[in-house]
């Protein structure tokens, strides 16, 4: 019969649809055409071929099928016309509920802070305890009026964040795809690729079979259809399975970091006051750090724990360095305990370019081992905890292939000769033999010991960087 023929063309030219469309750019409409105006045109023509049937006919089979073709093109314009009206598209534009409440948010938050800067001056003839307590009272406002400014900068990144997570259908049914042929079903596709910063991808997916698929192996068709190198983040799930889980996926990074640590313990205290933190963050950032809580013990100990888990939890939800550092000074500031003090060395390495990033409140002096020699890195400022105002002043440094960074806690320096530390500990460091950084942090702590018994609790983390 005559329909039947139509009706085998538009299947075919499903099939082609579903196989090879796509729902960006308009095309699919024009796959669907042709795909169906040419197997009617072919079967028409094949059977008028074995029937013997003149040319005139064949010719009238031929058109007949550019006609369907054209109608199927033309009825996919009209549809768009219809559904995909020009309004529509202008009201993507409209800013979205939740930005305008975040917005409001975020000045809320910064006009709350203001208030709480306005100190109230109080008479003079107070006596020394009032005065002591306003005191008080006017440094716990400034800490608070700190976070609530903090706060206000943080709901702007998170503004920033949530708008640059896009969605890609075409790309996204192309992963799927691509997926579907290693037996894993994508849900869902989000991309993360703020400006300034290296491209992330999240996908929804599980198996379609009792199998697992390794994520280096998702990982692979990712940077086919990306034309990047893409790897699984770390920490991430290195298998799919059955499970409906979430997977990260980031641009390959060109460093990789070891690290190594070395602790000493002051004389005639069980527990050292010194911690250490490192960590890596999906952005490509190695984060070093140590914290001198004041004096030793089990006091010292928990002050400078508390210090890293709280900028380890902060920098892991996406605030800024600086940002996080602020609010752990104006907490600890607002403690009811007054003698709350921890030093903080923070180093982070981009793992893409090798740029290291140095942040030091009460620190002392950390060291840069080139191939070239050894470079000093000073850090200004008081611990935190002393004062809600703090000075933060970022040093930035280049490393490169096979460098290694030292940092130390103020024990392992005061146990040189006075004035002559850091130059001691340059030409130690200089003349440490190659190894790995834990082997290299034992050896010079060794070193350090040989001039004289610690006075403090000593620390020492070695880092180092080297191409993959």
């Amino acid at each position: 019969m005559e329909w039947t023929k139509y009706l085998l063309s538009m299947i075919f030219g499903g099939c082609l649809l579903i196989l090879f469309g796509r729902k960006d750019g308009g095309k699919d409409k024009w796959l669907f055409g042709i795909g169906s105006g040419a197997c009617l045109i072919a079967m028409e023509l094949t059977v008028e071929y074995m029937l013997g049937e003149a040319a005139w006919k064949m010719a009238v089979s031929m058109m007949k099928g550019t006609a369907f073709f054209s109608a199927i093109v033309l009825a996919g314009y009209i549809r768009e016309w219809i559904f995909d009206r020009p309004g529509a598209a202008g009201s993507s534009e409209i800013a979205h509920p939740v930005r305008q409440w975040m917005e409001e948010y975020q000045e809320s938050f910064a006009q709350l802070s203001r208030s709480f800067c306005m100190v109230p001056q109080f008479a003079d003839g107070t006596s020394r305890g009032e005065k002591i307590l306003q005191d008080k009272l006017a440094e716990s406002r400034l800490a608070a009026a700190g976070q609530l400014r903090e706060m206000s900068q943080i709901l702007v990144g998170t503004m920033e964040r949530i708008y640059s997570t896009k969605e890609d259908a075409g790309l996204e049914q192309e992963i799927g795809r691509r997926l579907r042929l290693l037996g894993v079903q994508v849900y869902k596709v989000f991309f993360y690729n703020p400006q300034g910063r290296k491209r992330q991808a999240y996908i929804t997916m599980s198996t379609r079979r009792k199998i697992c698929v390794s994520s280096k192996k998702v990982a692979a068709v990712l940077s086919e259809l990306l034309e990047c190198e893409m790897m699984p983040a770390r920490d991430s799930r290195s298998f799919i399975s059955q499970e409906r889980v979430t997977v990260l996926f980031v641009e390959g990074v060109a460093y990789n970091v070891l690290y190594g640590v070395k602790k000493e313990t002051r004389q005639d205290e069980a527990v050292s006051g010194d911690n250490f933190s490192v960590f890596w963050l999906p952005e490509g950032q190695f984060f070093a750090g140590l914290s001198d809580g004041m004096g030793s013990g089990v006091q010292a100990c928990a002050q400078s724990e508390l210090v890293l888990d709280l900028f380890e939890q902060f920098l892991g939800a996406g605030f800024s360095r600086e940002t996080a550092v602020r609010m752990i000074n104006s907490s600890i500031v607002l403690q009811p305990d007054d003698l709350i003090f921890s030093t903080m060395d923070i180093a982070s390495i981009d793992l893409y370019t090798g740029v290291c990033d140095f942040l030091k409140v009460g620190a002392c002096a950390s060291f840069l081992r080139k191939e070239t020699g050894v470079e000093c890195i000073r850090g200004v400022g008081i611990p935190a905890g002393v004062s809600s105002q703090i000075s933060l002043e970022p040093v930035r440094l280049r490393m490169y292939d096979g460098n290694h960074l030292f940092l130390m806690t103020d024990g392992v320096l005061g146990a040189l000769p006075e004035g002559q530390e850091e130059e001691i500990m340059k030409e130690l460091i200089w003349n440490l033999p190659q190894g790995t950084p834990s082997e290299m942090a034992e050896r010079l702590l060794e070193q350090v010991k040989a001039y004289g018994q610690a006075a403090d609790d000593m620390t020492v983390l070695v880092a180092g960087i080297w191409r993959r």
